[in-house]
């Protein structure tokens, strides 16, 4: 039987070369792993702050179309659009101007424990010419 000569401390190169690589793809592999993790985290908050941001101007026109019907009395309410969602509605009446009022609206999306809050603000004058009633609104102002 013929023996292959042995090159002395060339057994374990292999398997250290086999460690390293593995390592290195572990790496990579993580890093990906862990920017694909904080887009996601970053894509979410992007889509409760617009969820926010939607409840509070959609306060705005439940207040609207309540000034519309009656607006004796009318000084706000709270209510959950969508799950997870509030909107707290707040109207004032404007002492400086007749039929003027001031609309704050203010949407939190809770998904998590932390929500996220926006608020806006519009101001209304209502209107009666010939029997039908109009809102003119200025400019919406949304705050966070």
């Amino acid at each position: 039987m013929k023996r292959t000569p042995r090159v002395p401390g060339r057994r374990g190169v292999a398997a250290v070369w086999v460690m390293v690589l593995l390592s290195v793809i572990t790496v990579v592999i993580a890093t990906i792993a862990a920017q694909f993790v904080a887009g996601h985290r970053s894509l979410a908050h992007r889509h409760d702050q617009l969820q926010a941001v939607w409840l509070a101007r959609s306060g705005v026109e439940i207040a609207a179309a309540r000034l519309l019907t009656d607006p004796t009395g009318y000084t706000g309410e709270t209510v959950e659009l969508v799950p997870g969602g509030r909107v707290r509605i707040e109207v004032r009446a404007d002492p400086d101007a007749r039929d003027t009022f001031l609309i704050t609206s203010e949407g939190r999306y809770a998904v998590n424990d932390i929500g996220v809050l926006r608020s806006v603000t519009r101001r209304f004058r209502r209107t009666v010419e010939n029997g039908q009633v109009r809102l003119e609104g200025g400019a919406v102002e949304v705050r966070k």
